[in-house]
């Protein structure tokens, strides 16, 4: 089912695994450690890196998180980006195949997947002031999007002329570089270390939508509410993991902006919503071998995981 599994010559492989939310990932990766001896499973999921969001973010069972990295990996109060994932998940995949491990990639954030398999570009650090400059000039009305296609017609050409975020950052790192980004995008990228063999579990849109529906009564039951509150108590509501499904809707119904019955409803809209962003995205990432049914998708990794030697310490 699906393409042939290709990879890109001169770089390890890796199997993947990509499924959307509430597709059963947890459940199939158990399933896997069950049966796999030496697995170790790199997450690819920007939500449970948060180690003190629970609830909310479906993580495995505490007794087996020895078997995963990139879960419970920063503070709720950090700011984290795709570039700091490619680095970091390259490392711990490194060292865990120097343990001796088979290593299973698995998650549903395509902006970290691309990031890690195909490399972003290293971009300047932001400038404070310049970047201050540049949104006062847009304020003021003045034509920024001239002055990028003026600059970098490629990048231009590619953006929407209202879209303040993307033009003023194009400048930025123009006036900082002296280069357009489309130039520095193909000179600077970050080069991969890993090639993957992409595995999709893609369970038809009415059952996502379901079990989206029944998983986050579920959460709701469980406590995710009371959860919130203990966090607000210990951290500032404006916390970069507070951005979270689930997490910044109950926020506002805390703070008391919203009815808890109207903060559930936006739980849900939300999550399909991502939902279906995520299957969007996951069929750009390039050729995918997908499957229906979890037994399927659990039946071929098995296969594959078992083909990759593994050693005792």
């Amino acid at each position: 089912m699906g393409v042939p599994e290709t990879i890109t010559p001169n770089r390890p492989q890796l199997p993947v695994l990509l499924a959307p939310t509430a597709s059963g990932k947890t459940e199939l990766l158990l399933q896997l450690l069950e049966e796999i001896p030496r697995l170790h499973i790199v997450m690819v999921d920007s939500r449970k890196l948060y180690r003190e969001l629970e609830i909310g973010t479906n993580k495995p069972p505490k007794a087996v998180r020895k078997h995963f990295s990139m879960i419970d990996h920063i503070s709720i109060t950090e700011t984290y980006n795709a570039m700091r994932f490619h680095r970091e998940a390259e490392q711990a995949i490194e060292q865990k195949i120097r343990e001796g491990y088979r290593i299973l990639v698995a998650g549903g954030t395509p902006l970290y997947f691309y990031a890690l398999f195909q490399g972003l570009f290293s971009a300047p650090s932001p400038d404070p002031d310049l970047r201050a400059h540049l949104l006062e000039r847009w304020q003021r009305g003045e034509d920024l999007y001239a002055e990028l296609r003026r600059v970098d017609p490629e990048t231009a050409a590619k953006v929407n002329p209202r879209d303040w975020i993307r033009i003023t950052r194009a400048l930025e790192v123009y006036y900082q570089t002296g280069q357009p980004i489309s130039v520095l995008r193909k000179t600077r990228r970050v080069r991969p270390k890993f090639s993957p063999i992409y595995y999709s579990l893609l369970l038809p849109r009415e059952v996502l939508r379901r079990r989206i529906e029944e998983r986050v009564d579920r959460m709701i039951q469980a406590g995710l509410v009371e959860e919130v509150q203990d966090l607000l108590a210990r951290f500032p509501p404006e916390s970069p993991g507070f951005r979270t499904i689930g997490y910044r809707e109950l926020l506002e119904y805390l703070s008391g902006k919203t009815t808890l019955a109207e903060a559930i409803r936006k739980i849900k809209r939300n999550t399909k919503v991502y939902m279906r962003r995520q299957i969007y995205f996951m069929r750009k990432l390039g050729p995918v071998t997908w499957f229906t049914t979890p037994k399927d998708v659990y039946q071929r990794l098995k296969t594959v995981l078992e083909t990759i030697p593994s050693r005792t310490p």
